[in-house]
């Protein structure tokens, strides 16, 4: 247990609360049966005539999906998100020099100091077990308000329920950002898992899945990819937003209606900030692939021709809304039978795939 406990650390918080060159950590053990049940959270100060209450007041102030209730230096009463344990029994407090060494002789929220690199922890339940367990393993609290439904721009489908998509390939970008994207979707009662992937591999080409035995085969979203393979696969999670998010078996056990968020992401960790994969993963693979590709006559009345020096595996032809209408292996493709206006040719390699705008005259 205690090898598992030293694999967090400081490096793994992302949610930071106050200023200040002093450090003191946060864990919350729910110690119930949803998954995950333990968070941390980090908090920076500088005053010396701080206690474990002002930190916890700190990072309620910043997070409004947390609620607790501390009279008199108590806690008496702590909730975030799904976890809402009951006032049947207690929080128990831990304090240590780090996560896999904390033990509950201290004074209590409201009377413990904090100092320069104390990790502080409080888990629910009186019993035997309880009492002798510090905070498990916990998982690096993230922001609700990170990222919210009101930053989406364009919007898949129609209807009057919302729900975002968060794709994390769990890989970072050259400038430290995660890999992770969202797709907006709408739509009217409720959708599946596989409802929900469907909606928007049916209006962005650039987005491809597949799945076996409800669980996800593979994915990619323009050069961007994930297949199952050994150790590394695509975990799925659903919440309300980033903070929110629940670990789920199989695409069996989402089921969408307005404003639940559901997560992909490749590898361990939960889905991360995203940026908008409507706009800003199509952007990303036209400029990396530009020099790759030409394709002409374009606009074009009967055929287009495709120059590259990769090898292509497959080209699919899309209309304007998304619709797949053609698929070839050749590098010159009829378009003769195509009525008049906007398609999106799809060109994959084996270096994944790249969209193109083709206008049909």
């Amino acid at each position: 247990m205690q090898f598992f406990f030293a694999q967090f650390t400081e490096n793994d918080i992302k949610f930071w609360v106050g200023t200040g060159s002093k450090k003191a950590y946060f864990i919350a053990d729910f110690n119930d049966n949803n998954t995950p049940a333990s968070y941390a959270w980090g908090y920076r100060f500088d005053d010396d005539n701080l206690t474990a209450e002002d930190m916890i007041n700190a990072i309620v102030a910043a997070e409004p999906n947390i609620e607790a209730d501390i009279p008199s230096g108590f806690l008496y009463s702590f909730t975030y998100n799904h976890h809402t344990p009951s006032t049947d029994d207690y929080w128990i407090t831990w304090t240590g020099q780090n996560a896999g060494n904390m033990s509950n002789q201290n004074n209590g929220v409201g009377y413990t100091a904090l100092t320069d690199g104390l990790w502080f922890g409080i888990t629910y339940g009186t019993d035997a077990t309880s009492f002798n367990t510090p905070p498990s393993t916990p998982i690096p609290a993230y922001n609700s308000q990170w990222y919210t439904s009101s930053q989406i721009t364009n919007w898949i489908g129609t209807g009057s329920n919302r729900s975002l998509v968060v794709v994390d390939f769990g890989t970072h970008s050259s400038n430290g950002h995660a890999n992770s994207f969202v797709f907006g979707i709408q739509y009217n009662g409720t959708l599946t898992a596989e409802q929900a992937l469907q909606l928007i591999q049916s209006q962005a080409p650039y987005f491809n899945f597949t799945s076996s035995n409800n669980q996800i085969s593979s994915l990619s979203l323009n050069t961007f990819t994930g297949s199952n393979s050994g150790t590394e696969s695509w975990k799925l999670y659903t919440g309300k937003d980033l903070s929110s998010w629940q670990k789920k078996a199989d695409l069996s056990q989402i089921q969408l209606s307005n404003n639940t968020w559901m997560g992909l992401s490749f590898g361990d960790r939960r889905p991360f900030t995203p940026t908008e994969a409507s706009s800003a993963t199509l952007s990303v693979a036209s400029v990396n692939k530009k020099s790759s590709f030409n394709i002409y006559p374009n606009p074009t009345s009967d055929f287009i021709q495709i120059e590259t020096t990769e090898n292509i595996r497959e080209v699919n032809i899309y209309s304007s809304v998304g619709q797949k209408i053609m698929t070839s292996q050749s590098m010159k493709i009829d378009l003769k039978t195509l009525t008049a206006g906007v398609y999106w040719v799809e060109i994959k390699t084996k270096n994944g795939s790249t969209v193109h705008k083709v206008v049909k005259k």
